[in-house]
Order: C-alpha cells, then structure tokens, then sequence
C-alpha cells in the first residue's frame, strides 16, 4: 500500500486546550486533519483514520461536565459526524483506525507530557469505527494500575501491536510500540532491541508498519532513528505510519521506496484513488 496523493492544506481543524511553556500557561491550538489518497485498500474497507500524540485536552463545550477529556475521546466523533461524510465516507463500520501512541496529558493541564491511563481513547475510537489497531507511545498506560498492556481483546476489534502482526478487514498490521530509551522506564527498550522488533515484524511483510518513534525521513526536518532507517531500507517497500517526532512535510520516501508517513499531532485519512476509467 503506498500514499499516492496527501494534501497540502487541511480538510478541517478541531481546536483544542494545550499547557503552555510557561507554568500556569493554557494555549488554543487547533488539530488538522489531511486527506490522503493510497493506491489500494482491501475491499469493504473505505478508510484508514491514522493519528499519533494528540496530547492535548478538549476545550470547554458546554456539553461535558466532569473534566476535561482526552482529545483523543473526542476526536472520533468528530471525524464520524463532521468529515468523513464530506468525503463520501458514510459507514464508518469500514473504516479503520491506526494509532501510533502518545495520547496522554495531565488534567490541569499545569505541564507538559506525564504518563497515563489511555483506554478510554482506545475506546472511542473502537466505538466509532470498525476496528483499532495501535502501538503504545511513551506517555501512555493503560488502567489504573498503570499497566504497559491494554487488556482489550483482538475479538472485539483491538488490535494492540507491539513486535505482532494482525489481520484485520483483509490488511496486514503490524507494529512496534515505545521508544528508544532505558528498559527500566515504561515504554521503553534499549536500541538493539528495538532493531530486532523491527526487522521481525518486517520479516512478515506487513501492508502498514505502526511505530511511535521510528525511522528518520530523507529530508531535512524529518527527526528519527537512522539506525531504524538502515533496517526498514533492507526489506521491501512498505508504509510505516508514525509519530513521536513532529514533521511539516508528514510524507518521506526512503531509498528503497519505502514511505513513512508522519501522524503527529495530525489526523490523516486515507482512502483509495479512484479507478482510472
């Protein structure tokens, strides 16, 4: 599966609550959302929906009263109501959701990052949309126990990915979850490691790779590993879909033809080009 087209200007922005540099600073930001073409989905599947650090928290809306909520419990329904129909997509039961982690900020919003719980954006995407598919990022923990692991079954249409590849609506995923970094520290493995959950899932050949972090891009700006670049550059072409690291340009082809395409603090939506007559 290769990006074919992704524009240049966003579809729509959702706009949200982020902590500012400075303590006790809030700022307004606003989430884009791109629409990209890819050459070929399975059949029944209309749209991918692939998004990664959305850190953020809502803003006030008058419709929820109990704190703040994850953007990410709120960006489905938005994408289900507001944007996919604009895009002729109106079922989305065959639309699938990939996500490439980091979905975690404190409630008051007083810093930046911390580790927590992320189920419930698992969930709101799951509720939306006919399946999920993700690896975790390193701010992310799933349940109050702070566990590395969701406990969301593959039955119920979770796919949670690291160093595994699953099968869903006719597409191979796969995926590699965390960061390069101290093993003591969750969500995160040392750089051998890393390597060879990369070049083991790429021995399966998989139709899209999910990463947090991940391989550098080819131009400049594009931050990552060089060293995951190396690998990815032995297999055949494929696309890796990402995060961790914010890119302008969000596509790079590598010098084997693999494509990486960069979700962070974005949402991309990938549909299949129409056919040529």
């Amino acid at each position: 599966m290769r990006v074919t087209w992704i524009s240049t200007e966003p579809l729509a922005e959702l706009p949200y609550l982020n902590a500012g540099r400075r303590k006790g600073e809030i700022l307004e930001d606003r989430l884009p959302v791109f629409d990209a073409l890819v050459d070929r989905l399975p059949t029944g599947l209309d749209a991918l929906v692939a998004t990664a650090d959305l850190q953020f928290r809502e803003r006030p809306n008058g419709r929820h009263h109990h704190g703040l909520r994850l953007l990410g419990e709120t960006v489905p329904e938005w994408l289900t109501e507001e944007i996919l129909p604009q895009l002729g997509v109106d079922n989305p039961q065959c639309v699938g959701a990939l996500l490439c982690g980091d979905f975690y900020t404190v409630p008051a919003l007083d810093k930046r990052g911390g580790i927590g719980d992320v189920t419930d954006v698992w969930r709101c995407f799951r509720e939306a949309f006919g399946w999920t598919a993700g690896v975790a990022g390193n701010h992310d923990s799933f349940g109050p126990e702070a566990a590395p692991r969701p406990r969301l079954s593959p039955r119920q249409g979770y796919f949670f990915l690291d160093e595994e590849v699953a099968e869903t609506a006719g597409l191979r995923v796969a995926g590699v979850g965390g960061v390069i970094g101290d093993p003591k520290r969750l969500q995160r493995r040392c750089e051998e490691d890393y390597l060879n959950a990369f070049a083991a899932v790429l021995d399966h050949r998989p139709d899209v790779l999910l990463c947090h972090d991940g391989p550098e891009g080819a131009e400049r700006g594009q931050a990552g590993s060089p060293t995951v670049r190396e690998i990815v550059e032995v297999y055949p072409p494929g696309l890796i879909v990402r995060g961790h690291a914010h890119w302008s340009n969000p596509l790079a082809t590598l010098a084997n033809g693999a494509q990486v395409l960069n979700v962070d603090s974005r949402v991309v939506i990938l549909r299949p080009a129409p056919e040529r007559e």
